[in-house]
Parts: structure tokens; sequence; C-alpha cells
């Protein structure tokens, strides 16, 4: 018999046996009448069947009464029973103990449910680990490390300390804004583009609602390996195709994006460098790595999949009690570790502005309006400055003296400006990003 491990994430569940992925589940429930569904079922019949959806059992794991309740269904904890119960029954005969890979921002109460859940369906859990330790055991990281990670409805930030052993401190919720809202902007966002330009509404019918969001998880995942963003919408009889800028893609994130940049420069010291691990479930995200690159001193690593799994995997004996007892491990010995070595690099280019939600490319040019009340507007009759590239830098000619703040000082005549920068006219906050 095999040793199996289940990553809880409800962004997608990954189920393993041994070091192979063979299942992979969001934390999705549905009903059907009276038959509930779960996982990528309930996922792929969300927009078909919209009225009794729930995708918040796993964020909010409690016994606490829910509305629309019944007999069967009574609480977040119910509904997370049943989707661990689908996917143990596959794996029951095939494994002979469980390794359960658990979400840092998990408390004791969301652990004694899971523990409970999983004794109520027969899995033998071996042992508990923090699914961030396991994202970077076997990863040469910096004494500080940092692994950002989002679920359906949060965005975390795990603080990991590494010497004589790797161990789990602080875990922050950034924002409660997770991939689920972000899956609907992005929804939204092609849709409109698709009314543009063809006057096809494919949220006009829920079989083809459903059919954008079956294919949306996947297109982004490819965003970042694509040089295109066409995304073709098959539903079968026919196929309709839009392409879809990064651009308009970004303004679903140019919210969250400021709020993790700011919020990992609080947690990075300013003297030594810093590792940060990006979890594989950001994959394609338009942007994300240009704007966590205006963050200084840190090295940005990029996690595979299966990374927290085949650390399990090779831990195992340290993870699993030799008396039988079940911790949760939060703390690895380890040793030959050593440290990935730092290339510096300069920062890319200033490509945009970002003001709110929207994002404006440069371009060869821009002349800044004074007046921003309606957002980021080139004005060539009235500029309060012109933004302009020369060879690998971003420069701005001021109009107007003390009418531009630039990092909060005063701009005046020309200066260069990187990533990061911040200019200020009047009430007006204007972040400049690099987006490739």
């Amino acid at each position: 018999m095999a040793l199996g491990i289940i990553e809880i994430n409800d962004a997608g569940i990954q189920v393993a046996i041994e070091n192979e992925i063979v299942t992979t589940s969001p934390g999705f429930a549905v009903m059907d009448g009276d038959h509930l569904l779960v996982g990528e079922e309930a996922l792929q019949n969300a927009r078909l069947l919209p009225r009794w959806t729930n995708n918040r059992f796993w964020n909010q794991l409690n016994t606490d009464p829910i509305a629309n309740s019944t007999d069967e269904v009574r609480h977040h904890a119910d509904l997370a029973f049943v989707h661990l119960e689908s996917l143990w029954k596959p794996l029951k005969n095939e494994v002979d103990g469980v390794i359960l890979s658990v979400p840092s921002y998990f408390e004791h109460q969301q652990l004694g449910l899971l523990l409970g859940m999983a004794k109520e369906c027969g899995i033998p859990v071996s042992g508990v680990a923090d699914s961030s330790l396991l994202a970077a055991c076997d990863l040469p990281v910096r004494s500080t490390c940092l692994h950002l990670d989002v679920h359906l409805h949060r965005t975390t930030l795990t603080n990991l300390a590494s010497d004589s052993s790797l161990s789990r401190k602080e875990v922050a919720t950034i924002t409660e804004t997770g991939i689920f809202t972000l899956w609907d902007r992005w929804a939204n966002i092609i849709a409109n583009q698709f009314i543009q330009t063809s006057r096809f509404d494919p949220m006009h019918h829920a079989s083809s609602e459903q059919a954008l969001f079956n294919q949306l998880p996947a297109w982004i995942e490819q965003l970042g390996t694509s040089r295109g963003n066409t995304f073709e919408l098959d539903l079968g009889n026919v196929n309709h195709s839009v392409s879809v800028s990064s651009d308009q893609l970004m303004t679903a994130c140019a919210q969250i994006y400021p709020q993790l940049v700011q919020f990992i420069r609080t947690q990075v010291a300013s003297s030594e460098f810093s590792t940060l691990l990006l979890s594989h479930r950001f994959a394609g995200f338009p942007g994300l790595k240009d704007s966590l690159g205006l963050i200084a001193n840190i090295e940005l690593v990029e996690l595979e999949a299966n990374q927290s799994i085949a650390s399990a995997y090779a831990h195992a004996d340290k993870i699993i009690s030799g008396d039988g007892a079940i911790n949760h491990v939060t703390n690895l010995p380890i040793s030959n570790r050593s440290v990935r070595s730092i290339m510096v690099q300069d920062k890319a280019r200033v490509t945009h502005m970002l003001m709110g939600n929207h994002a404006v490319a440069i371009g060869k040019s821009f002349q800044l309006s004074r007046n921003l009340t309606q957002g980021i507007r080139n004005d060539p009759e009235n500029p309060i400055c012109t933004l302009y590239p020369r060879g690998d830098s971003l420069y701005v000619d001021v109009h107007t003296a003390g009418a531009l703040n630039v990092n909060e000082e005063t701009a005046n005549g020309q200066m260069a400006l990187k990533p990061g920068d911040v200019l200020n006219v009047g009430e007006y906050v204007i972040t400049l990003i690099s987006a490739t």
C-alpha cells in the first residue's frame, strides 16, 4: 500500500498517491434537486444551477448555521465533509496512510474539524503539516522566507524562518480578494470584449456563461507562456473568439497588486535579501511578477504545482509520528541547506501608469492631463508633465513647477523614473509599474 497526500486549498485541493497528483478538486458545492454536487462537477454546474451554490465552506470552516440549510447540509462543515469524502473514496483501496497538508491560516478549530471529518470518512490520517512549510522545506531559501498563496476568497502571506530548522511563523491574510473574485472579473472583461467586437454576449445564456467559466482558469494559467491573448469560446456547434489585451486583464488586479506589494515590503528587511515563494496558483496572472519585482531585496521563486506534495512525501518520516500521535507540523529540521545565489538585475523600465483599478500604457510619449477626475488622460493641449522612454529609462518633464510630486517630493524640470515610483497630482495618486 502507498502513502496518500491531500493538500487543502479551496482553489484546488490536490490529492496525490506517493508523489503523483491524481486529482485537483476546487472547493465548490452545488445542489441539483436533492443531489449535492461537489468539486469539479459542482464548479462546472455553478452557472447552470445558481440558486444553491456554496464555495466558502473551506474558507469559513465552522459549524455555524448557513442560509438555505437542509437536514443534510446544516453548516459549512457538512459541505466540507461531503467534499472530503468524495476525494477519499477513489483512494481508500490504494493507500494505507494519509498526510494532510493544511493552509497556514487554519486555526485550532478548523484543524479539529478537519481531523474529525477525516475520522468520520475513515481516512487513516498519519500526519498533518503546514502547506507553506512544505512549499519551502526542499528549496535553498534565505533566512527570511515568505510564501505568497491565493485561495478562493483570500490571498495570504506566510512568514518562515530558516536557520538550523525551518519554522512557520506568522501568517496574514493580505486581502479577502481571492481567485474566485478574479475569475468573475476576468470573465466579465472577456464578455464585454465579445459584446463590443461581435455583439455576442456569453452571459446572456447560462450554457455559454458556464462554458466561459469552464475554460477561463486554464486560459489564464497559460497566459504566462502564450504571446497571444485570444480567448476561444467553444460552444459545441459554434466557436467564438476575441482578442483580450493584458492591459484589460490587469484592470481586474489593479486594486490587489498594490496591496500585495505594500504588505510584502513591510515584511522584508532593508539590509538583507529575503526569498519570496510564489504559489503555482498565480500562474498566468497578468503583470504580477512585474509588480512583485518592484519590491527591493527579494528573490522571487515560482513554485511548481507539486512542490508541497513532493516535500510531504520526501519528509514523511519527520511528519508521521512513531508513536501514532497526529501532530500539526510547523517546524522541520533541515541540514546541508545552501543559500541561493542572488544576481541583482536592473529593474525593468516603467511601461504603465496605475491609478485606482485602471492601468494606462505610456507608449512613446504621454502628456499627462492636469485634470484626473475622469482618470489618467493624455492631454496635448495643457499637460502637467510629459513622460517618455529614453533607452532603458523613463523620464518626466515637469511643465509647471511645484504641481507634481514624485515619492512625496516636489518634482521640477526633468528627472528619471523607475517602477514603484509614485506620482502625486493634488489628491490623485499614480503608481508607475512595469507590465510585460
